[in-house]
């Protein structure tokens, strides 16, 4: 668990443990699960599922990737195809680095396929929440979302050939060696902790086929080399950052804009800046689609709700210009004080 820098997990959860050898606990399910899905018990604890058609899928926690002890290497030795990471990290300067270094690092090493969902927007306090989700193969960025957008949800999508997951670790004889510690104990006896599917034919990945305009993708063409990676500059993300963070508390606090005192300083200069980013990044969004839920929250943040503000055609108000969007939602009033100088007064 997170306990570091802005976490203080352990304060309000205790840390599941269980041995190496451990197939788990059996759980008694409510009532209203027994009476819907016609199960008594589930199987709980550090597992995975592998479904019908045999592909095996596991999960790590966000913190889990940052540690020495990272579960997917366990999940990768007991041959598990997918690791899902559902994570909880905030912006910091650079940060985005360490995540890529990372999740490369884990694919490369011990191949597989890593899917990386962070989450988006302010929480109420003074993080923010860059998003930046993204898939990984044996070491290859395939897709990467947007670090920095106004938008609440982003989803990627990447067409994978699990035989190149399987191709790939077979190549590494080291991997092979300790994958084959890692499936039996000293008695032989077997340390693999599925659920299995294989008696469910609807639990199947593999054999759905995606396609795109009716065609399916060959896995291999967007294998090679992966995709040109998105990373902002640290003035960019200086500017961004905050700017996002302004969006997702003015609309979620229910306020209608932002009050400025402009004391002719490097502070109320440096606000007023990274307002406009945020109009920038809210009109465009806006413009794109004028029916999404940034453009409804920004009608409602500028006073647009009425049928007044439809267009001739009937279409919905959306901002023309940034500019026009912050003269709607940044209010400003000059408040010298006696430090302020005869240049600043004047």
């Amino acid at each position: 668990m997170a306990d570091n820098g802005n976490y203080r997990e352990s304060r309000y959860f205790t840390a599941y443990k269980t041995s190496e050898s451990s197939q788990g606990e059996t759980f008694l399910l409510p009532s209203i699960m027994r009476d819907s899905f016609n199960q008594r018990t589930a199987p709980f604890g550090i597992m995975y599922l592998q479904t019908y058609d045999g592909v095996t899928v596991g999960c790590e926690s966000c913190e889990e990737l940052w540690t020495p002890k990272s579960s997917h290497i366990d999940m990768a030795l007991n041959g598990v195809d997918i690791v899902g990471n559902g994570s909880g990290s905030h912006h910091e300067l650079r940060k985005l680095h360490t995540r890529l270094d990372l999740v490369r690092s884990a694919t490369s090493k011990c191949g597989g396929v890593y899917l990386y969902a962070n989450q988006r927007g302010c929480d109420g306090g003074r993080l923010y929440f860059d998003g930046c989700s993204m898939i990984v193969c044996n070491g290859i960025v395939l897709a990467q979302a947007p670090q920095f957008d106004v938008k609440d949800v982003h989803v990627i999508t990447a067409t994978i050939d699990l035989d190149d997951v399987r191709s790939y670790r077979a190549s590494i004889p080291s991997f092979g060696i300790q994958a084959a510690e890692a499936y039996c104990d000293d008695s032989g006896a077997s340390k693999r902790r599925y659920v299995s599917c294989e008696n469910d034919e609807n639990v199947t990945l593999a054999e759905r086929k995606v396609t795109k305009d009716g065609i399916v993708p060959k896995p291999s063409d967007l294998m090679e080399g992966g995709i040109k990676l998105r990373i902002h500059d640290a003035e960019e993300e200086c500017c961004l950052g905050p700017a996002c963070w302004l969006w997702d508390f003015l609309r979620r606090s229910g306020a209608a804009g932002f009050f400025l005192p402009l004391s002719g300083g490097a502070d109320s200069s440096a606000v007023c800046a990274i307002v406009g980013a945020m109009c920038v990044m809210v009109t465009k969004a806006a413009q794109e689609d004028p029916t999404g839920e940034v453009a409804k929250e920004c009608r409602r943040v500028c006073r647009k709700e009425s049928d007044d503000y439809h267009c001739d055609d009937n279409c919905l108000w959306v901002p023309s210009t940034p500019q026009e969007m912050a003269d709607l939602v940044l209010h400003t009033m000059f408040m010298g004080t006696e430090n302020s100088s005869e240049a600043t007064d004047s």
